[in-house]
């Protein structure tokens, strides 16, 4: 009478262990999950942090041109310039050769880049006084599947303070930027929409012909 008992009582035990090993499983699971976002969030707004700094000491540089361009330099160290280059042509990406495809990521770097870094150029009567009088992270959150977006806001010395999000994604090196946004309006999608007007009115190639304009343009 008394094994089957025990036999229950083992069962039961067992059934207890495992239970109790799943949950332990899947808490592991989620706090791995939550940890890595945690980790991920805190380099995604370290990277942001270190490069508004940098770009505050290069707006102190008093000559334009070599400002501008040590500001694109930077941008392109910190951005993943290939990533961003082909989310911004989307589909008409499988359209280009090799060759095009060259010739497009060099003008992007001369025109895409640069003229971000000309408008960050804008500030520099701004910069005046620590950076955290003038900058400063709001707020981080996960962004889709693998992309985080930092949130900051950005005070001139006047007219009102422009809300500026980073989106970054894993790099190689740690977190590279993949798009900003500036009072809601991505950098990214205002890009890709202009480069696809471009192409639905003159091809590929009369885009590749218009980025060519453009850098000659800034260059002299």
């Amino acid at each position: 009478m008394m094994k089957p008992a025990l036999g229950r009582v083992r069962r039961r035990d067992a059934i207890g262990l495992l239970l109790a090993a799943t949950s332990s499983a899947a808490t592991l699971a989620w706090s791995g999950r939550r940890a890595w976002a945690e980790v991920a969030t805190a380099d995604a707004e370290g990277t942001v942090q270190a490069l508004a700094a940098q770009i505050w000491q290069l707006l102190g540089q008093t000559d334009e041109q070599r400002r501008v361009d040590a500001i694109a330099a930077l941008l392109e160290n910190t951005t993943d310039v290939e990533l961003l280059s082909r989310l911004v042509l989307a589909r008409y990406w499988q359209q280009l050769n090799d060759g095009q495809r060259a010739r497009y990521r060099s003008l992007f770097r001369d025109v895409v880049m640069r003229t971000f870094a000309r408008r960050l150029s804008q500030y520099a009567q701004d910069a005046q006084g620590p950076l955290e009088e003038h900058f400063a992270i709001a707020s981080s959150a996960p962004a889709g599947k693998q992309d985080v977006l930092v949130r900051s806001r950005v005070r001139p010395q006047s007219g009102k303070t422009l809300a500026v999000d980073w989106r970054l994604r894993d790099g190689d090196g740690g977190p590279v930027i993949i798009d900003v946004i500036i009072e809601g309006v991505s950098l990214l999608v205002s890009q890709r929409s202009e480069f696809a007007a471009v192409i639905e009115r003159s091809d590929m190639e009369g885009l590749l012909a218009e980025m060519e304009a453009r850098a000659s343009s800034a260059r002299s």
